[in-house]
């Protein structure tokens, strides 16, 4: 497969270079023997008049001219992969799309609105996958992802989409002092910051990323903790509890592939994820 002249085999050949850091590694991830990849990549570099690759402490580490086209290059093997997914389906008119976000989005505000995704396009199939940590767009690991902060650097589509403000929830009286917090992955968070940064505080009575267990707790009055807004709108009013706002918040962004641009599923499935956070805006 010919690319403006380039082989394009040869340009997955210095994509996995560029991912593995070696000839040999990248041999082996695609199954092929370290002299065909040091001579395909020597063979690219003359034909283009260009070094590719500075040997660095035993690391192939891409030069300024490869640093330049390899957002290019992820972008190219992820539309042929995705080619390969469509073409190897039996049902070639449905377009499989991969949407990932927190698990406490997807339950509260994706799932109640899922009828008027698949109602407005009957074709698609939706791959919802949760997950606390980001996922690596790089990597194709996700057509598309709902992200609470907006990421430093990638070769993806960025949209802001929302914010979510927080609040805390103590328990009415002089009730516990116990507090509900994220595990340490997540206590660099704003919210759990400002939590942390309460007084009177006892020590830790729950760690857990499950915002809805987290909201049963709060709503019992067992602990204090913060719930973002939408959760916190789910406690009755006459739980035991005390609410209070919180001064601090997190925008909500959307990340996309930049070669599903144009492409008609995924840009109905943007549009529905904006609307979603558009409803909640006062």
């Amino acid at each position: 497969m010919a690319v403006s002249g380039l082989n394009w085999d040869d340009l997955r050949i210095v994509q996995a270079v560029c991912r593995t850091g070696s000839f040999s590694r990248a041999a082996r991830s695609l199954q092929l023997n370290e002299t065909t990849i040091s001579r395909r990549v020597l063979r690219l570099e003359d034909e283009l008049g260009t070094s590719l690759f500075d040997a660095v402490n035993g690391e192939r580490r891409p030069t300024a001219a490869c640093r330049a086209v390899v957002g290019n290059l992820d972008m190219m093997a992820n539309a042929a992969a995705d080619i390969a997914r469509m073409l190897g389906t039996r049902d070639h008119a449905s377009r499989k799309l991969r949407l990932t976000t927190i698990s406490a989005i997807a339950e509260y505000l994706l799932a109640p609105r899922l009828g008027d995704l698949f109602a407005a396009l009957p074709d698609l199939s939706l791959a919802l996958e949760t997950s606390d940590s980001n996922v690596d767009m790089s990597r194709w690991e996700a057509d598309l992802a709902i992200r609470l902060g907006r990421p430093r650097q990638g070769a993806f589509l960025m949209r802001k989409i929302g914010t979510l403000n927080f609040w805390l929830i103590r328990p009415a009286g002089s009730g516990a002092s116990r507090i509900a917090v994220y595990p340490e992955a997540l206590a660099g968070t704003p919210e759990m910051q400002a939590l942390l940064a309460q007084e009177g505080l006892g020590p830790v009575l729950l760690e857990t990323s499950d915002l809805k267990v987290m909201r049963r707790l709060l709503e019992d009055g067992l602990a204090v903790g913060v719930l973002p807004d939408f959760l916190a709108d789910e406690i009755p009013a006459e739980a035991p509890v005390v609410r209070t706002p919180l001064q601090v918040s997190r925008d909500v962004w959307l990340l996309s592939q930049p070669h599903l641009r144009d492409d008609h599923h995924a840009k109905q499935l943007s549009d529905w994820c904006v609307s979603l956070f558009a409803a909640r805006s006062p």
